[in-house]
């Protein structure tokens, strides 16, 4: 049979340095690196990463596909996008803003009052239209 599947066959290597194996002011082995620019699984010193991640990002790859290969979160990435391709503090995650308190006439308030035993017409007949437009268009939001 002739034909190829998908993701197999003949890619393009990267390749971190021509004549150096290794940078001792930087401390940087470049056959690490340039196993994990070809998605090789490899382990990496923290200035490897980096200079890894600066090349992939350097040839347009996304902060997840070089995550992916240097072994690290795309968040991470784009920290030392941000620092300048240097080493620096973790990326603060964004604080999760709290949802509003339900009120009458939701379906979640309806959720509320069955569960506290409560009966209240307002939240029924909003639960039931929220059914129905679930049951009609797959989304419970109004249109």
């Amino acid at each position: 049979m002739n034909g190829s599947r998908v993701g197999h066959g003949a890619r393009e290597r990267l390749y971190a340095s021509t004549t150096d194996t290794f940078d001792s002011d930087n401390d940087l082995d470049y056959i690490a690196i340039e196993y994990a620019l070809n998605g090789e699984r490899v382990k990496l010193t923290p200035a490897e990463k980096i200079h890894a991640a600066q090349i992939l990002a350097n040839r347009g790859f996304s902060d997840k596909a070089i995550g992916d290969r240097v072994g690290c979160s795309a968040s991470t990435v784009d920290g030392w996008r941000a620092n300048g391709w240097k080493p620096g503090p973790a990326p603060t995650p964004q604080p999760r803003q709290k949802r509003p308190e339900p009120v009458c006439g939701e379906p979640r308030m309806y959720r509320r009052h069955l569960k506290n035993g409560e009966k209240c017409d307002v939240c029924r007949a909003a639960n039931a239209a929220a059914d129905r437009r679930y049951r009609l268009t797959g989304s419970q939001r109004p249109a």
